[in-house]
Protein backbone atom coordinates (compact mmCIF):
# COMPACT_ATOMS: atom_id res chain seq x y z
CA UNK A 1 0.00 0.00 0.00
CA UNK A 2 1.59 3.48 -1.02
CA UNK A 3 1.58 5.83 1.66
CA UNK A 4 -0.91 9.23 0.59
CA UNK A 5 -2.91 12.04 2.24
CA UNK A 6 -4.66 10.40 4.75
CA UNK A 7 -2.71 7.51 5.67
CA UNK A 8 -1.95 6.14 9.44
CA UNK A 9 1.80 5.85 9.82
CA UNK A 10 4.20 5.39 11.96
CA UNK A 11 7.97 6.74 12.12
CA UNK A 12 10.40 3.66 12.15
CA UNK A 13 12.82 3.49 15.08
CA UNK A 14 16.74 4.34 14.05
CA UNK A 15 19.61 5.60 14.46
CA UNK A 16 19.51 9.62 13.09
CA UNK A 17 22.45 10.05 11.03
CA UNK A 18 24.27 13.38 9.96
CA UNK A 19 22.37 14.02 6.81
CA UNK A 20 19.48 14.05 8.87
CA UNK A 21 20.93 16.47 11.08
CA UNK A 22 21.99 18.27 7.97
CA UNK A 23 18.24 18.01 6.11
CA UNK A 24 15.94 18.27 9.97
CA UNK A 25 13.84 15.29 8.18
CA UNK A 26 14.33 12.76 11.15
CA UNK A 27 15.30 13.31 15.00
CA UNK A 28 15.50 11.03 17.68
CA UNK A 29 12.14 11.86 19.09
CA UNK A 30 10.34 11.20 16.27
CA UNK A 31 11.14 7.20 16.64
CA UNK A 32 7.59 5.74 17.43
CA UNK A 33 5.55 8.63 16.72
CA UNK A 34 1.81 7.59 15.00
CA UNK A 35 -0.07 10.31 13.02
CA UNK A 36 -1.79 11.19 9.92
CA UNK A 37 0.06 12.00 6.55
CA UNK A 38 -1.36 15.45 5.63
CA UNK A 39 0.61 16.24 2.39
CA UNK A 40 2.99 14.70 0.58
CA UNK A 41 5.99 16.16 -1.01
CA UNK A 42 8.11 14.17 -3.70
CA UNK A 43 9.97 11.65 -1.29
CA UNK A 44 9.06 14.08 2.33
CA UNK A 45 5.51 14.41 3.82
CA UNK A 46 4.08 16.22 6.77
CA UNK A 47 2.60 14.25 9.44
CA UNK A 48 -0.40 15.38 11.90
CA UNK A 49 0.66 13.43 14.85
CA UNK A 50 -1.23 11.65 17.40
CA UNK A 51 -0.98 14.46 20.50
CA UNK A 52 -1.18 11.42 22.70
CA UNK A 53 1.57 9.74 20.64
CA UNK A 54 4.01 12.61 22.17
CA UNK A 55 6.49 12.08 24.82
CA UNK A 56 5.20 13.35 27.95
CA UNK A 57 7.61 16.37 28.11
CA UNK A 58 6.84 17.01 24.33
CA UNK A 59 3.33 16.66 25.09
CA UNK A 60 3.20 18.94 28.30
CA UNK A 61 5.63 21.60 26.31
CA UNK A 62 2.76 21.85 23.36
CA UNK A 63 -0.47 21.88 26.06
CA UNK A 64 1.74 25.00 27.41
CA UNK A 65 2.29 26.76 24.56
CA UNK A 66 -0.97 25.98 23.18
CA UNK A 67 -2.81 27.44 26.27
CA UNK A 68 -0.24 31.21 26.10
CA UNK A 69 -0.86 30.83 22.26
CA UNK A 70 -4.87 30.81 23.01
CA UNK A 71 -4.21 33.54 26.04
CA UNK A 72 -2.70 35.51 23.65
CA UNK A 73 -5.08 35.74 21.04
CA UNK A 74 -8.06 36.29 23.29
CA UNK A 75 -6.22 39.32 24.64
CA UNK A 76 -5.90 40.55 21.37
CA UNK A 77 -9.52 40.98 21.15
CA UNK A 78 -11.86 43.42 22.24
CA UNK A 79 -14.25 42.83 25.31
CA UNK A 80 -17.18 43.23 22.66
CA UNK A 81 -15.65 40.42 20.37
CA UNK A 82 -14.47 38.27 23.36
CA UNK A 83 -18.06 38.38 24.11
CA UNK A 84 -19.45 37.29 21.19
CA UNK A 85 -17.49 34.04 20.46
CA UNK A 86 -19.17 30.69 22.11
CA UNK A 87 -17.33 29.03 24.16
CA UNK A 88 -16.17 26.86 21.11
CA UNK A 89 -15.04 29.39 19.23
CA UNK A 90 -12.81 30.33 22.15
CA UNK A 91 -10.88 27.23 22.05
CA UNK A 92 -7.66 27.25 19.66
CA UNK A 93 -5.79 24.09 19.06
CA UNK A 94 -2.45 23.59 17.54
CA UNK A 95 -1.63 20.90 15.88
CA UNK A 96 1.83 18.93 16.20
CA UNK A 97 3.39 18.01 12.67
CA UNK A 98 6.44 16.90 11.50
CA UNK A 99 8.04 16.85 8.42
CA UNK A 100 9.73 13.30 7.49
CA UNK A 101 11.32 10.84 5.09
CA UNK A 102 8.35 8.54 3.25
CA UNK A 103 11.15 5.85 4.03
CA UNK A 104 10.84 6.68 7.47
CA UNK A 105 7.94 5.68 7.60
CA UNK A 106 5.42 2.67 7.65
CA UNK A 107 1.93 2.42 7.54
CA UNK A 108 0.53 1.82 10.99
CA UNK A 109 -0.79 -1.40 11.87
CA UNK A 110 -4.40 -0.49 12.15
CA UNK A 111 -5.07 -0.78 8.40
CA UNK A 112 -3.67 3.06 7.54
CA UNK A 113 -7.32 4.48 7.20
CA UNK A 114 -7.99 8.03 8.56
CA UNK A 115 -9.57 8.20 11.76
CA UNK A 116 -9.81 12.16 10.97
CA UNK A 117 -13.40 11.92 10.21
CA UNK A 118 -14.36 14.42 7.71
CA UNK A 119 -17.83 15.90 7.10
CA UNK A 120 -19.42 16.34 3.43
CA UNK A 121 -19.89 19.30 1.69
CA UNK A 122 -23.78 18.64 2.68
CA UNK A 123 -22.74 17.90 6.25
CA UNK A 124 -20.76 21.30 6.00
CA UNK A 125 -23.75 23.79 4.73
CA UNK A 126 -26.12 22.36 6.99
CA UNK A 127 -23.64 23.04 10.04
CA UNK A 128 -23.18 26.60 8.34
CA UNK A 129 -26.68 27.35 8.21
CA UNK A 130 -27.32 26.04 11.61
CA UNK A 131 -24.62 28.16 13.33
CA UNK A 132 -25.41 31.63 11.22
CA UNK A 133 -29.31 31.09 12.36
CA UNK A 134 -28.10 30.20 16.01
CA UNK A 135 -25.96 32.87 15.81
CA UNK A 136 -28.69 35.34 14.15
CA UNK A 137 -30.57 34.55 16.98
CA UNK A 138 -27.97 35.51 19.55
CA UNK A 139 -27.20 38.70 17.95
CA UNK A 140 -31.45 39.92 17.36
CA UNK A 141 -31.71 39.59 21.42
Amino acid sequence: MEITVGTRVVVIDREQLPADIKSGLFYPHYSGLTGEVLKVYGQECAVLVDRKALPTAIYERHQQNEKQQRQRWLDGLSEDARSKLSAKEKELVLNYAILVSLSDLTISADGGESRILRASATDLDAAEEAFLSERGDAVAE
